[in-house]
């Protein structure tokens, strides 16, 4: 049997696996060294497994994913959450369906401390939704701003997918996080605006607040404008070439740190120190799997011979690429996104350099589809995890609740496909 249909047999064995419900950090360390020991034998099998996870996990530029899951966890430890939530409610609660675009507010704010989609719509949503529903809020708008906003914290830096996505395509970590910043403020400002079209039109979905007067307003800036100086430190330092994304991350993880001591217990730190690792080591299980079977995919030339294939077809390269976002969408409503990321760029990315298309833009427009199944379902992750906050919703309501936001989405799709310029312009900008 030829190299290349054993590496096409693997990817059927893959999917029956994950469809059977084995994690995708065995499944993908299975196929890859059973298919390696077919090729090439059991003893390089096993020594080449171990040397591609070795050989990378220990890779200097790995150490941003920690670095920026700490400083979520401090963040989240010292209420930091509460403070960001607290001043956008301040100064945007007066706005037609002012609570609901503070929750987007807040989402936003608190993306730019944390790195993952699921903390941060389990975070805000112990944060928002009492508030929502005290001044009663219809629950499906309520829950679909906290599951939608919650998924910018893997667009908007520093977002430990994006970094995922730059380890795997061998693309700059820095520019990559740089490029995230325009996508996320676009989403941040489309949510606002499709929430205030909707109040506007129907002012019984839920009221604004009254009473707010400058005081309040500039009184509430005191528990953020630290962490908006560490947030500004780390892109800056990234922007400017003054520190790399690992040094970058380490003065937002300490910088976090020293802002959360005036409020942080013991046991708080040691929960932060224990989060962390644990979040870590299961992202590191699955990038280990995966770039054995990524080491074995390399040894069959299934990319390859699939970005030959693709580029042969007489199509234009945007029908492809629009082809390739749609399958992301689809495999996003099953499969989670850091996973989904690791197993298929590295068998998409040759042929989307084949293409012409920029890996940068490619990894923005990956990101944001992996946004939208977050939200959708059978399987939207978000959903799922503000499940556990709404006690009263329904899993239903949720996922409608989301249907708006998902609509905003896929328009913010299109434009980013229309105007790269968007992806590009800070990372093109920036000091090299």
């Amino acid at each position: 049997m030829d190299p290349v249909s054993v590496g096409v047999l693997s990817l059927l064995a893959l999917t029956a696996f994950l469809m059977s419900g084995v994690r995708i950090a065995f499944a993908t360390a299975l196929c890859g060294f059973f298919g390696l020991w077919i090729l090439r034998g059991y003893e390089p099998a096993a020594s080449l497994s171990a040397q591609s996870i070795v050989g990378h996990v220990t890779n200097y530029n790995l150490l941003v994913v920690p670095l920026f899951i700490m400083m979520g966890f401090f963040a989240y430890y010292a209420n930091i959450t509460r403070d960001i939530y607290w001043a956008a409610r301040q100064w945007l609660g007066h706005l037609p369906g002012g609570l609901a675009v503070a929750t987007i507010a807040g989402c936003a704010g608190f993306a730019a401390a944390c790195g993952a989609s699921t903390a941060s719509a389990a975070v805000m949503g112990r944060v928002a939704l009492p508030e929502l529903k005290k001044y009663g809020y219809d629950d499906k708008i309520s829950t679909g701003c906290v599951a939608a906003g919650g998924t910018m914290a893997i667009m908007i830096p520093p977002s430990v997918l994006i970094v995922i996505y730059g380890f795997i395509a061998e693309e700059s970590i820095g520019a990559l996080l740089l490029a995230g910043i325009l996508p996320g403020l676009l989403q941040a400002v489309t949510y606002v605006a499709m929430l205030m079209f909707r109040f506007k039109l129907d002012p019984s979905l839920g009221p604004p607040i009254r009473g707010i007067t400058w005081s309040d307003r500039l009184t509430s800036l005191k528990g953020v404008w630290g962490m908006i100086a560490i947030i500004l430190l780390v892109m800056g330092s990234m922007y400017t070439g003054l520190a790399t994304p690992t040094e970058s991350a380490g003065i937002g993880a300490i910088g976090a740190l020293l802002m959360a001591l005036p409020r942080l217990k013991g046991k708080d730190f040691a929960e932060a120190m224990t989060e962390t690792v644990r979040t870590t080591a299961l992202i590191f299980a699955i990038v280990a799997g995966v770039l054995i079977y990524v080491h074995f995919l390399g040894f069959t030339g299934t990319p390859a011979a699939m970005a030959k294939a693709i580029s042969e077809l007489d199509v234009s390269p945007m029908v492809v690429l629009i082809g390739i976002l749609v399958m992301y969408l689809i495999l996003g409503m099953f499969i989670d996104g850091i996973g989904m990321v690791l197993l298929t760029v590295p068998i998409i990315l040759p042929t989307i350099k084949q293409l012409g298309i920029d890996p940068i833009v490619f990894g923005i427009l990956v990101v944001r589809m992996v946004e939208i199944g977050l939200m959708t379902p059978p399987v939207g992750l978000n959903v799922y995890v503000l499940k556990g906050v709404a006690k009263g919703v329904s899993m239903g309501d949720i996922f409608r609740g989301c249907g708006w936001f998902v609509a905003v989405d896929i328009l913010n799709v299109a434009l980013l496909l229309a105007f790269p310029w968007i992806i590009l312009a800070i990372p093109n900008s920036m000091a090299r």
